[in-house]
């Protein structure tokens, strides 16, 4: 039995099958329902039966229903007769009164269903029958018109003993089939009715299907994957039509059915499903259909953060319809989930959106948004619907935006909140709703895009000088994050201040103070305004806005070395723990030496940056925190930092911010004596540009450190020279800012101009005991050593080192005794000098300062005895193991235990462990007798120790 398609996974079908013709040849009456969903194979068994019939030689009426047709009276019955009648073959006996050449006796349109008429037509039925059997096929007979379907009924009923066989097809049940439902209970209560109900494939058979339909399989060459096989049958659900359909857009398309072709295999069939199945819902002439496709379509709209229920509210369907609706769909293969709520696959709501209108769509999605925004759901899912639309310069879709952006922004979801405000630019043209959108796009955009945000400045600005009362427009502009990288933005923000003096009715003395620190950072005159509004009640304000006055404030004071107490207060009153730490308050703190203070600081600075997601925000915490742990001889941990922050810089287009990491990591790098690298470093960057003269200060500053450490003290000193001579052009005075002062009197006696070095040394010296800070004061004492000799310079050196002893600046501590151990040489005290030397060697070391550590290495080496009087020559090699030889080599380049133990991969107890047997086995205590011992071993007869040069370049 075949019908000319293979019929797979139908043993059970085409057994019934062949039983029906077998009862039909022995003069008995036959009844197949063959029930099922779309596409699951009924036709195709339909057929099959009829291409049997030849074997019982039986006579073949043959009809379809179609949804277009069941206004039509007797259309079925119509097909059905109809080719006899043109054939001219009229019944052999009876029924020619219904029956005649034109079937238009009792079949008229207006004509009633009587029981003479069905009984007439039954009549001529039964009178085919007298030479052979009959057949009777109807397919898709769910879309029989009412009195086609009750002659079916009737005639169904009375086929004992007639050789009839009557072969239907049908929906599944509860589909919108109406008055076929009662055919189907009327025929499948007859004893002579067999019900089929066509299963879907199984994998292997929709595999073979496939193989069929592209000419594969082993026979003929490739095939399927396995797992592409898999697939298909999932995405089908086994639905012989779909997987035929799949199989055949594979052909067209030339995608092989391979493993490594899945995405694409997928993305095929999930287009096949959605085009066929909505082909069949649209044409199927049902109300439950077409509310499928309506609901369907919301779906793709509204998924997959939302299911059936808002698809139905947007589609305009209630509960009933919808729940009837969504099970046409499951039906289908379209969606999945009890109830029905989701797409069976992604792909299928792509392409079903793919096939909407774009007006369509458009309209849906903003449907969508508004209802949503009723319903109180999250803004964000409003706008990603209106985001999806086309503009409409609707007034609810910029307030949904704006609202939804700040909703964004408050989760620190700068990309999102930034969408929105673009998208609400480009919906209105009322100036007053674009400033305002401007503005709070600014507020967005100085965390993420630097250059963006300054154009909005630029375009708020131009504004608000045509309309004073929009002055507002400009305070979310007004943060550190933005004046710090630009000139221009300090000079909109000194004539906002300016605006807001002169007219406190359109914001107050919060929104002056708010422009005021902003010019105050620039040294703007300005800036002033704040404290002459405010007076002595400053103290008294707890704002966010007083607070970040303060904060800057103290910067300003402390950039001019005016008065550290004054500075410290104003530093301290504004870090009082209410509200984000200002990002301003942390250096003053560095600067006045309080480095403890300034670190608790720091880590909050970089934690709540961290927490808010701003990248021009974490930019500069992260240089804040370098700077600190560059202060505190944390120098691994400050080159971290910088890093990390030229990082963000980068992302969000800081310059200045970038700049300064540079800067902040090349400084390191230097002390590292990697010098190709700090090269590099500050290659990347442009010392000049239009952000705050502290950053070209800094840069400068580091630059030229560089080129002394490289041997160009005569560019080096050039260098110095501009440095000091911008940032005293912008008021910054305070050697404890930039040392670009104390570095120049290296410079200048690496020149050979050692008077000239002795003024600049006086008056840095004048400037840190102005300004009050021990460090800063010692780190003056220490490089103003270097322009004088003998006794002089050993005294300045001891007040040095006593001053750094318990500040915590480990760094600047172990340069001022690496020059004190050096003068104490010169001056011929070895014993001293090694101690002092083996102290600066310890710390320089502690801190990763290679460089320094290298250095007070050679001249401790040149100061220790030349024999250890408990060990002999040669004995090292006895006393050491292998082990123990490594852990020491690394010892005495200056790395700490934790170093040693990443570098031989090793646990750091093990290193601890190892460290305390050679201190056991050589009777010593510290790495500097370590370092003694070591080097008196190293030769058999080592010859005496060479005088180690101890040139200006010596103290860097």
């Amino acid at each position: 039995m075949s019908s000319g398609q293979p019929l797979l996974h139908r043993d059970v079908e085409t057994a019934a099958m062949r039983e029906a013709l077998s009862r039909v040849r022995a003069g008995g009456p036959s009844v197949l329902l063959i029930q099922g969903s779309r596409g699951m194979g009924k036709t195709t068994l339909l057929n099959a039966a009829l291409a049997a019939r030849g074997e019982v030689g039986a006579l073949l009426l043959m009809a379809r229903g179609h949804p277009t047709e069941r206004d039509h009276p007797f259309g079925v019955v119509r097909q059905l007769f109809e080719p006899l009648m043109t054939a001219g073959r009229a019944p052999p006996s009876g029924g020619s009164a219904v029956v005649g050449p034109d079937l238009g006796g009792g079949l008229d349109r207006g004509h009633p269903v009587t029981p003479d008429l069905l009984h007439g037509l039954y009549r001529a039925t039964r009178s085919f029958t007298g030479d052979r059997p009959l057949i009777i096929a109807v397919d898709d007979v769910h879309h029989t018109d009412p009195q086609s379907s009750q002659w079916c009924s009737y005639i169904a009923r009375r086929l004992d003993g007639l050789p009839i066989a009557m072969v239907l097809t049908t929906a599944g049940a509860g589909a919108d089939s109406g008055g076929p439902d009662d055919l189907v209970r009327d025929l499948a209560a007859l004893p002579y009715t067999r019900l089929l109900r066509p299963a879907p494939l199984c994998a292997q058979c929709a595999a073979r299907l496939m193989e069929s339909v592209l000419g594969g399989g082993r026979e003929t060459g490739e095939e399927i994957g396995e797992d592409v096989a898999a697939a298909c049958h999932r995405l089908t659900q086994g639905n012989p039509l779909l997987l035929r359909e799949l199989a055949g857009r594979l052909g067209r398309s030339g995608v092989r059915p391979v493993s490594g072709e899945l995405p694409r295999v997928l993305e095929i069939g999930a287009l096949a499903l959605t085009e066929t199945a909505l082909g069949w819902l649209s044409g199927s002439g049902s109300g439950v259909d077409a509310a499928g496709v309506d609901l369907l379509r919301s779906l793709a709209i509204v998924a997959p953060e939302d299911g059936m229920e808002v698809a139905s509210m947007i589609a305009g369907h209630g509960q009933d319809t919808a729940r009837a609706a969504g099970e046409t769909l499951r039906r289908a293969g379209l969606v999945t989930g009890t109830p029905p709520d989701r797409f069976a696959h992604p792909r299928i709501q792509q392409a079903v959106l793919a096939g909407m209108d774009p007006g369509e769509r458009d309209r849906l999605h903003r449907r969508t948004a508004a209802l949503l925004y009723r319903l109180g759901a999250p803004l964000r899912r409003s706008a990603r619907h209106l985001m999806s639309a086309g503009p409409t310069g609707d007034p609810l879709t910029v307030t949904v935006l704006r609202e939804a952006a700040g909703e964004a922004a408050a989760r620190h979801s700068w990309q999102d909140a930034t969408g929105y405000l673009h998208r609400a630019l480009a919906e209105s043209d009322d100036q007053d709703t674009v400033l305002e959108v401007t503005a709070e796009l600014g507020a967005v955009e100085k965390h993420r895009d630097l250059p963006a945000c300054l154009r909005h400045l630029r375009t708020a600005y131009g504004r608000v000088r045509t309309a004073p009362h929009a002055l507002m427009s400009l305070a979310p502009f007004a943060d550190i994050l933005v004046t710090a990288n630009s000139a221009e933005a300090a000079e909109v923000f000194a004539g906002a201040a300016e605006s807001a003096a002169a007219a406190p009715q359109f914001g107050g003395a919060d929104l002056l103070l708010v422009f005021a620190a902003q010019a105050l950072l620039w040294g703007r005159s300005a800036g002033r305004l704040g404290l002459r509004r405010l007076g002595r009640s400053l103290g008294a304000l707890v704002s966010p806005a007083a607070r970040e006055f303060l904060s800057v404030l103290a910067l300003a004071t402390g950039a001019r070395g005016r008065s550290l107490p004054r500075t410290l207060a104003q530093t301290r009153r504004c870090l009082d723990g209410q509200g984000p730490v200002p990002a301003a308050a942390v250096l003053p703190l560095v600067w006045g030496d309080r480095l403890d203070e300034a670190s608790y600081w720091a880590e909050r600075l970089v934690s709540e940056t961290q927490e808010a997601g701003s990248g021009t925000g974490l930019a500069l915490a992260l240089l804040t925190r370098a700077e600190v742990r560059y202060q505190l001889g944390s120098l691994e941990a400050g080159l971290a930092d910088a890093e990390a922050a030229v990082a963000s810089a980068r992302e969000c287009q800081a310059e200045g911010f970038h700049v300064a990491a540079a800067a902040c990591a090349a400084r390191v790098l230097v002390e590292f004596g990697d010098l190709e690298a700090a090269e590099s470093a500050l290659k990347s960057v442009a010392p000049y540009g239009d952000w705050h003269p502290l950053i070209s200060g800094q840069a400068l500053d580091v630059l030229g450190r560089l080129r002394l450490a490289q041997g160009r003290p005569r560019d080096g000193l050039l260098t110095l020279l501009e440095c000091g001579r911008r940032l005293t052009a912008a008021g910054i005075t305070n050697p404890a800012c930039v040392p670009w002062g104390t570095n120049s009197i290296l410079a200048y006696v690496l020149s050979g101009e050692r008077s000239a070095a002795r003024i600049v040394a006086e008056r840095e010296l004048e400037l840190a005991r102005a300004w009050g800070a021990p460090t800063v004061v010692a780190r003056a004492l220490s490089a103003g050593s270097l322009a004088h000799e003998g006794r002089v310079r050993l005294d300045m050196l001891h007040e040095a080192v006593a001053l750094l002893g318990s500040r915590g600046a480990r760094l600047e501590h172990a340069r001022a005794l690496l020059r004190l151990g050096i003068a104490q040489r010169q001056a011929g005290d070895d014993g001293k000098a090694h101690e002092t030397l083996a102290l600066a060697l310890r710390l320089a070391a502690d801190c990763g300062a290679a460089r320094l550590a290298a250095l007070a290495d050679k001249h401790r080496a040149a100061t220790a005895p030349a024999r250890v009087a408990t060990l002999t020559p040669g004995q090292d090699d006895h006393v050491l193991t292998v082990g123990e030889r490594r852990v020491t080599d690394l010892v005495l380049r200056g790395m700490s235990n934790l170093e040693v133990a990443t570098t031989l991969s090793i646990s750091k107890r093990t290193v601890d462990t190892h460290l305390a047997r050679i201190y056991r086995k050589l009777g010593i205590h510290t790495r500097a007798e370590l370092a003694v011992i070591l080097t008196g071993l190293s030769d058999d007869d080592p010859p005496a120790a060479e005088p180690v040069p101890t040139g200006p370049h010596e103290y860097l």
